[in-house]
Protein backbone atom coordinates (compact mmCIF):
# COMPACT_ATOMS: atom_id res chain seq x y z
CA UNK A 1 0.00 0.00 0.00
CA UNK A 2 1.32 3.39 -1.08
CA UNK A 3 -0.40 6.07 1.12
CA UNK A 4 0.28 9.70 1.56
CA UNK A 5 2.95 11.42 4.07
CA UNK A 6 2.21 14.17 6.05
CA UNK A 7 4.49 16.44 7.84
CA UNK A 8 4.53 18.91 10.62
CA UNK A 9 4.56 22.20 9.51
CA UNK A 10 3.63 24.55 12.69
CA UNK A 11 3.86 23.43 16.11
CA UNK A 12 1.82 25.66 18.75
CA UNK A 13 0.59 25.31 22.21
CA UNK A 14 -2.97 27.08 21.72
CA UNK A 15 -6.02 25.31 20.04
CA UNK A 16 -7.59 27.45 18.71
CA UNK A 17 -4.33 29.04 16.58
CA UNK A 18 -4.02 25.30 15.24
CA UNK A 19 -7.79 25.67 13.86
CA UNK A 20 -6.87 28.66 12.45
CA UNK A 21 -3.66 27.42 10.69
CA UNK A 22 -5.54 24.62 9.29
CA UNK A 23 -8.45 26.48 8.34
CA UNK A 24 -6.24 28.97 6.57
CA UNK A 25 -4.40 25.53 4.64
CA UNK A 26 -7.44 23.60 3.85
CA UNK A 27 -8.88 26.96 2.00
CA UNK A 28 -5.88 27.37 0.05
CA UNK A 29 -6.80 23.63 -1.05
CA UNK A 30 -4.10 21.62 0.80
CA UNK A 31 -4.56 18.56 3.10
CA UNK A 32 -4.37 19.34 6.17
CA UNK A 33 -5.19 18.54 10.11
CA UNK A 34 -3.90 19.26 13.29
CA UNK A 35 -2.73 16.93 15.85
CA UNK A 36 -2.87 17.44 19.76
CA UNK A 37 0.78 15.80 22.01
CA UNK A 38 1.94 16.49 25.08
CA UNK A 39 0.24 17.32 28.71
CA UNK A 40 1.33 14.51 30.08
CA UNK A 41 3.65 13.12 33.20
CA UNK A 42 6.24 10.43 33.23
CA UNK A 43 5.06 9.82 36.92
CA UNK A 44 2.06 10.26 39.25
CA UNK A 45 3.91 13.02 41.19
CA UNK A 46 5.74 14.70 38.64
CA UNK A 47 4.14 17.65 36.91
CA UNK A 48 2.67 17.78 33.22
CA UNK A 49 4.27 19.03 30.15
CA UNK A 50 2.48 21.55 28.62
CA UNK A 51 -0.21 20.61 26.03
CA UNK A 52 0.73 21.83 22.12
CA UNK A 53 -0.68 20.98 18.79
CA UNK A 54 0.96 19.75 15.65
CA UNK A 55 -0.37 21.27 12.25
CA UNK A 56 0.14 18.25 9.54
CA UNK A 57 0.71 18.84 5.95
CA UNK A 58 0.68 16.44 2.77
CA UNK A 59 4.11 16.35 2.91
CA UNK A 60 4.17 17.35 -1.09
CA UNK A 61 2.82 20.90 -0.69
CA UNK A 62 5.15 21.57 2.36
CA UNK A 63 6.48 24.72 0.39
CA UNK A 64 2.73 26.28 -0.25
CA UNK A 65 2.10 25.65 3.20
CA UNK A 66 4.89 27.91 4.76
CA UNK A 67 4.07 31.56 3.45
CA UNK A 68 0.40 30.82 4.71
CA UNK A 69 1.57 29.63 7.95
CA UNK A 70 3.79 32.53 8.23
CA UNK A 71 1.05 34.91 7.01
CA UNK A 72 -1.63 33.47 9.15
CA UNK A 73 0.40 33.77 12.56
CA UNK A 74 1.72 37.53 11.18
CA UNK A 75 -2.25 37.96 11.34
CA UNK A 76 -2.56 36.56 14.79
CA UNK A 77 0.19 38.33 16.75
CA UNK A 78 -0.64 42.08 14.97
CA UNK A 79 -4.15 41.53 15.86
CA UNK A 80 -2.74 40.30 19.65
CA UNK A 81 -2.49 43.48 21.45
CA UNK A 82 -6.09 44.78 19.57
CA UNK A 83 -7.45 41.81 21.15
CA UNK A 84 -5.99 41.95 24.66
CA UNK A 85 -6.51 46.05 24.62
CA UNK A 86 -10.29 45.17 23.85
CA UNK A 87 -10.52 42.52 26.75
CA UNK A 88 -9.25 45.12 29.12
CA UNK A 89 -11.43 47.44 28.47
CA UNK A 90 -14.59 45.07 28.45
CA UNK A 91 -13.60 43.75 31.88
CA UNK A 92 -13.19 47.57 33.30
CA UNK A 93 -16.53 48.17 31.73
CA UNK A 94 -18.61 45.08 33.98
CA UNK A 95 -16.22 45.67 36.84
CA UNK A 96 -17.88 49.94 36.94
CA UNK A 97 -21.45 49.23 35.01
CA UNK A 98 -22.88 52.58 33.99
CA UNK A 99 -26.36 51.70 34.37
Amino acid sequence: MNGRTFTVAATTTDPLTAERLVAVLTDAGLDAFSRAGGAASANTFGAAEAGFFDVLVASEALERARPLIDGELEAIEAHAAENEQAAEEEALSQDNPTG
